[in-house]
């Protein structure tokens, strides 16, 4: 801007020393006109730029996505992306990283947090972890009874309340809306079937001593001790490996991410408890939130919207698609036989919070989320 200034400064004394030496000359006054017309129109050419640097024009977002393309999360993914560009007219961009190009799910936390990632689909279980206590809530086992009471409670005041808490918690997070992804279910290994007597179903007893890979998180973790098995916290990238070479017996995830991923390829029997559901999360970088006008980040909610609306659409359909495809793709299902037992001995975990959590909690725990 100085130099820009300068120039302007020079440009109107050369008009000024024209006008003088003219002696009344026309051709002289003209010239001096025009020049000091074009200063004039530079300088304001420069505070329009100025002014349009000076706002939030042309800014890139980076998302950060550890599944791929057949995946719940990206279709949201993707929403965002287009309705966020179509809602800010082309100034805000979204650059959408798949497969943990980016890092796993810890790495991306951590991102978010320090401010070098701008926005990952994270899991609600995992922000306790990371100092937002309240919305992990929402992972606790056998809160919900399938994905339609989820996504009534995310888009429901309840939904928003949990939401604002990740701000409210002041721990480098925004959360901008729900990606619901369905029940969370067990998959075990074939040497570990044999290994049980080759069942025609599943009970608790079975889990007992079981090597059950879970996300890092301590909700999962206690969630699995409260089912008697070894909670075995093992990064996502590593998970198939690990499910081939036995490192684990098992594992738990969503039906549509085990096929995803091919985890059926190494861990084909299957079993529908329904733990607990997976609670996706669009999580912003609080310093990137901040760098935005008020405007924009109404934008940011509408697309967050409209991108949870796009991940439970089509996680809705492929949750029923992937059981449908069990026979075709060499699974077995084991129905488990005693649920009733499963969500007794997961009241030790919901026992182990305080009583501000405990009100929370009964909230999701009635069905009523206004």
């Amino acid at each position: 801007m100085k130099k820009h200034i300068w120039g302007v400064t020079i440009m109107a004394c050369a008009a000024m020393a024209l006008t003088a030496c003219s002696s009344g000359s026309g051709t002289a006054s003209t010239t001096a006109a025009a020049t000091q017309a074009a200063a004039t129109e530079a300088a304001g050419t420069e505070t329009e730029a100025a002014a349009s640097s000076s706002g939030n024009a042309g800014i890139k977002l980076t998302w950060s996505e550890v599944n791929g393309e057949d995946y719940g999360g990206t279709i949201g993914a993707k929403k965002f992306k287009e309705k966020i560009e179509e809602l800010s007219g082309g100034d805000i961009t979204v650059e959408i990283y798949l497969n943990g190009t980016l890092g796993g799910e810890k790495e991306c936390m951590q991102g978010i947090q320090m401010g070098t990632l701008d926005i990952f689909r994270g899991n609600a279980s995992s922000l306790s972890n990371y100092g937002a206590d309240k919305i992990s809530l929402s992972g606790l086992p056998f809160l919900f009874k399938d994905m339609e009471q989820f996504q009534e409670m995310a888009v429901s005041p309840v939904g928003q309340e949990l939401l604002d808490s990740v701000a409210e918690a002041n721990c480098g997070y925004v959360a901008l809306g729900w990606m619901t992804e369905g029940p969370r279910h067990m998959f075990i290994t074939e040497s570990t079937y044999q290994k049980l007597g080759k069942p025609s179903d599943f009970s608790l007893d079975m889990m007992d001593g079981l090597k059950i890979r879970v996300p890092e998180t301590d909700l999962m973790v206690n969630t699995m001790t409260a089912l008697k098995a070894s909670a075995t916290p093992i990064a996502y990238s590593e998970l198939y490996t690990s499910l081939q070479s036995g490192v684990v017996d098992g594992a738990e995830n969503d039906i549509i991410n085990y096929f995803a991923n091919s985890f059926n390829e190494v861990a084909p029997y299957f079993i529908p408890d329904a733990h607990t559901f997976g609670c996706g999360v669009i999580l912003m970088s609080q310093s990137t939130w901040e760098s935005l006008s008020e405007e924009q980040q109404g934008w940011m909610k509408e697309a967050a919207a409209a991108a949870g609306e796009a991940a439970y659409t089509y996680n809705l359909e492929k949750v029923q698609a992937a059981f449908d495809s069990f026979e075709e793709k060499g699974v077995t299902r084991l129905d488990v036989a005693d649920l009733d037992k499963w969500s007794e001995a997961c009241q030790s975990v919901y026992s182990t919070y305080d009583e501000e959590s405990q009100q929370m909690i009964e909230k999701l725990l009635s069905g009523k989320y206004e």
